[in-house]
């Protein structure tokens, strides 16, 4: 027969919240912040823009999206090597606004991209950061 349930301490109780929070923010760190879906979103616009990888290269130099939404990105990896889109507020690679998961292909994912504010972006593949490009959102 279990014994009577023993109240937790405010301190228990705090220390499980810092624990449990310490591990989700473990796991994100660890690039579970990418993003990327499967399958076409059922209110996808098919106007969406679009970008391929192939030959080690992407098939646009410059890319128009829209300016102050959000919007999704189709990306097609037409090869078996890994690739992915992630969007970067200039050419340093420094500050990244967005990450597309990493997609080894052939196949597609459409990339749910929150809304940039009008300008000139970069983006590129982490897998290999020498396939570059400009994204204008206006």
């Amino acid at each position: 027969m279990a014994g009577p349930r023993q109240a937790r301490s405010p301190i228990a109780v705090a220390g499980a919240a810092a624990i449990s929070l310490a591990l989700a923010m473990g796991l994100a760190a660890c690039g579970g912040g990418a993003l990327g879906l499967d399958h076409a979103p059922a209110s996808l616009d098919p106007a969406s823009p679009t970008l391929a990888a192939e030959d080690l290269a992407f098939d646009k130099v410059e890319l128009g999206v829209p300016g102050g939404v959000p919007f999704t990105l189709v990306f097609e990896n037409r090869e078996s090597s890994p690739h992915n889109v992630s969007i970067y507020a200039d050419a340093s690679h420094q500050q990244k606004l967005f990450e597309g998961v990493v997609v080894t292909g052939p196949a597609t994912r459409w990339y749910p991209v929150p809304a940039l504010a009008p300008g000139s972006y970069v983006f590129a593949c982490d897998v290999h950061p020498t396939m570059t490009g400009r994204l204008v959102a206006s």
